[in-house]
């Protein structure tokens, strides 16, 4: 065989590689999705029911469900500025997880965040960019703190569930203290003061209402946690770690290290997520503060398989949901709650793979393997 020959040989190797690998991206993509997907069906089945309970129409009611959420473009800025902080938390629960670990902490270390965010656009001097800048790196630094603390129990023998649930209470009533009394400001709500309008987030303009440009920051992170945990020798040893740590160990990779590398990125990212709530859509930290986004956080990290592109989708689903389920309710009179039951739904059937498996028949289940939710937390 000539030398061009064999040019071409390897050229088309080379060209059916690169075939092959988009073809496996395409299935895999397929048969992540299965999941969510049933889980979303059976979800609105559901939802069609507690409709017709409550004596409405089912098409109005799904419909101001989706004009709510996605109608316009004030309806896309709710969508965007719920979404926000939900990326950041998913992805808080996602990393761990690809980890071996289970970040239930996100509320608190959201908290953290936000309060040191607030702390430094309050007391810092300077230009309005450049402490708004220090104020997200200082909100991010104290969310990985606070992601630390589980990492070093875990290297001690405690359970990362355990110590991130107790530190939830000690972040959330640390920041209420801190909001209500060295930090704290004149109004109506109990908090802090507002900080400077220079520092706070530029909004998205273009009548997206009050969405920021957190939302492009939760794009940014969500990139870098690909490229970090897909890209990189450490983001393959976290991996590895998370499915087979004796492999691991025996290849010379530092569980303990890994571990406590995955839970502190996981707090840094809500963290950052709780700075970028209180510096863009608050301006500050009130008490009560807004709840419940780094408990939902493991809620769109399920629902996007504990992929970062996947947490994007199911931040926006979260957000559009909540959204829209405001605008159901004006509209239709559906209550809001419907949209809480529409959530616990889906993520318990996107938990309850065994059963979608049934639902699917054996063909589907076959194209689906190897993405069930033990998979989706280590694979």
């Amino acid at each position: 065989m000539s030398g061009d020959e064999i040019e071409e040989v390897d050229e088309a190797e080379g060209r059916r590689s690169i075939g092959e690998i988009l073809r496996e991206q395409v299935v895999a993509a397929g048969r992540a999705l299965i999941f969510p997907a049933v889980a979303l069906a059976i979800a609105l089945l559901v939802g069609v029911v507690v409709i017709l309970i409550t004596g409405n129409s089912v098409i109005e009611a799904y419909a101001a469900l989706l004009r709510g959420g996605f109608g316009s473009r004030q309806a896309l800025g709710r969508t965007i500025s719920n979404a926000t902080p939900l990326i950041f938390t998913g992805l808080a629960v996602a990393i761990p997880f690809r980890g071996g670990l289970f970040n239930i902490g996100g509320e608190g270390q959201l908290f953290i965040g936000a309060i040191a965010g607030v702390w430094i656009g309050l007391t810092m001097p300077g230009p309005g960019p450049l402490v708004a800048f220090v104020a997200i790196i200082v909100a991010g630094l104290a969310g990985w703190i606070w992601g630390a603390i589980p990492g070093l129990l875990k290297i001690w023998g405690a359970h990362e569930v355990i110590t991130t649930i107790m530190l939830n209470f000690i972040g959330i009533n640390l920041t209420f203290w801190l909001a209500k009394n060295p930090l704290s400001g004149e109004g109506a709500v109990p908090g802090t003061g507002f900080v400077p309008e220079g520092v706070r987030l530029t909004r998205l303009g273009g009548g997206l209402g009050a969405a920021h440009y957190g939302f492009v920051l939760g794009i940014v992170a969500a990139i870098v946690a690909y490229i970090l945990i897909w890209r990189t020798t450490k983001g393959y040893e976290l991996r590895t770690v998370g499915q087979a740590p004796g492999a691991a160990r025996y290849a010379g990779m530092s569980v303990a290290a890994n571990s406590f590398l995955a839970i502190a990125l996981g707090g840094m990212f809500a963290g950052l997520g709780g700075g970028l709530e209180s510096l863009g859509t608050f301006g500050k930290v009130s008490v009560p503060f807004i709840s419940n986004l780094g408990f939902n956080g493991i809620g769109v990290a399920l629902l996007g398989r504990n992929h970062p592109a996947g947490v994007v989708l199911g931040a926006i689903f979260f957000g559009g949901l909540a959204a829209g389920a405001q605008q159901m309710q004006f509209s239709t009179g559906v209550p809001l709650d419907l949209a809480d039951v529409l959530l616990a739904i889906v993520l318990l059937f996107v938990t309850a793979t065994k059963l979608v498996e049934y639902l699917l028949g054996r063909r589907a289940r076959t194209f689906a393997a190897g993405t069930r939710l033990e998979k989706g937390l280590a694979g």
